[in-house]
């Protein structure tokens, strides 16, 4: 892992929630402004809990240094009451942009090795940014033929930080590739083995080009326990994430 700088504040107005007033039974919308607060470009997207009921226009962006956006937070006509509407929330997640890149946004920014950060529109705190991992192997995961059984392959994740961190895998094909544990929490310099799989398949008649897994990580609340909890990651903390190409060798 190479260091990278980490993303800077963000304002957003309002800045703690947003409040949409009755009768629920037609559309609403409210518009909120995201100010890059920092010296760097960045690109931001916004996430919903329920896209059934919440709307993002536009959903995602670029803003240089000082520079502002207006964003319209729809809600459409539901059942109030009736329906479940306590975890909803619009999230916004942002990163900076790589040197030289076009003011044009794209989805791989938030899918690389860099920092990403997140606000569920409440006032951002200043936070530590989650140091290193290590990874053995260090940048590709390769399965050898045959393909007509199940292979596993056990790779190595060493918190190289200061800090206690939690840990959490992702593959981009979960009907083929799998990771056990998926999860977990790794104290200053402890390390832990992962069992990667790859189910049988049909090489050659399936796309696998695509295939990878990826670790993200983050720094765990001050006093927290050490058990893994998914909403480390949902909260406005920094992100950081790594990805493992698959390699299948013929």
């Amino acid at each position: 892992m190479a260091q990278s700088v980490p993303p800077g504040d963000i304002a957003t107005q309002p800045g703690t929630k947003i409040v949409f007033n009755a009768p629920y039974d037609d559309k609403h919308t409210y518009h909120i402004k995201v100010t890059n607060s920092s010296a760097r470009r960045i690109g931001w997207a916004f996430k919903t809990t329920n896209m059934k009921r919440l709307g993002v226009d536009p959903a995602a962006g670029v803003l240089d240094p000082k520079e502002n956006a207006l964003i319209a937070v729809s809600c459409d006509a539901f059942a109030y009451g009736q329906e479940d509407t306590n975890n909803d929330r619009v999230t916004i997640e942002w990163t900076n942009t790589p040197d030289g890149a076009a003011k044009q946004f794209r989805r791989e920014w938030f899918q690389g090795d860099g920092m990403v950060r997140r606000n569920q529109v409440v006032d951002m705190a200043q936070s530590v940014p989650p140091g290193d991992i290590a990874t053995q192997p260090g940048t590709k995961i390769v399965f050898n033929a045959p393909y007509d059984d199940k292979h596993t392959y056990h790779i190595k994740v060493t918190n190289s930080s200061a800090r206690r961190i939690g840990w959490a895998f992702k593959t981009t094909n979960m009907k083929r590739l799998g990771v056990d544990p998926a999860a977990g929490v790794l104290d200053p310099k402890e390390n832990a083995l992962i069992a990667v799989s790859c189910d049988a398949f049909a090489y050659g008649q399936e796309d696998t080009n695509n295939d990878r897994v990826t670790i993200e990580w983050t720094n765990t609340p001050d006093g927290a326990a050490k058990q893994f909890r998914r909403e480390w990651f949902q909260g406005d903390g920094m992100v950081r994430r790594k990805n493992l190409p698959i390699e299948y060798n013929p």
